[in-house]
């Protein structure tokens, strides 16, 4: 039976409202309130299947509040693919190697990559002068070199993930890079 996932529209306005990230509570929450059936225990299942990526513990500003687990906003979107892909008919296995658990991987790397470029940045902060600036450039050669590979990979993982068992929609010889 098909349920309401969510709108293109409607994922768009809580990547604005959430940028910083989003609580597991509110994921659940936002498709509660939409009639789609989602639970913690889907969520956490739906991580450690590594379909989407984990929380980072971000700690809460006052005295004793502890830390929450907050998710990248693109998790609603994927969460979103992942439940259209099951409605359709597809195993949780077909959508990890489907183009939605293929471009969840690549979103990971960029995450990884983006947190590896922040530090690096932190430490070029910490030399002087002209070390700083010729550190500075290359670190910036090095990011746009990273976000078209990132581009190229999201890309392939799409061209991959939508291949049918029959083949349509593969590589050919030599269109693949």
């Amino acid at each position: 039976m098909y349920m309401a996932l969510l709108s293109t529209d409607k994922i768009e306005r809580i990547e604005v409202e959430f940028q910083g990230g989003i609580s597991s509570t509110v994921i659940v929450e936002l498709f509660k309130l939409s009639g789609e059936r989602f639970s913690e225990a889907t969520l956490r299942k739906y991580v450690q299947l590594e379909l989407l990526p984990k929380s980072k513990r971000v700690g809460v500003r006052g005295r004793h509040k502890g830390s929450i687990g907050l998710y990248p906003v693109g998790i609603v979107r994927l969460i979103n693919e992942i439940k259209r892909a099951l409605e359709s008919g597809a195993t949780l296995e077909e959508v990890r190697n489907s183009q939605v658990g293929l471009s969840g991987e690549v979103q990971k790397l960029g995450r990884v990559s983006s947190q590896v470029l922040g530090r690096l940045d932190e430490a070029i902060q910490t030399k002087e002068g002209n070390v700083r600036g010729v550190l500075g450039q290359s670190l910036s050669r090095h990011r746009r070199s990273i976000e078209r590979q990132l581009e190229e990979l999201e890309e392939f993982a799409s061209r991959v993930g939508g291949a049918d068992k029959s083949g349509e929609g593969m590589c050919t010889q030599g269109s693949c890079e």
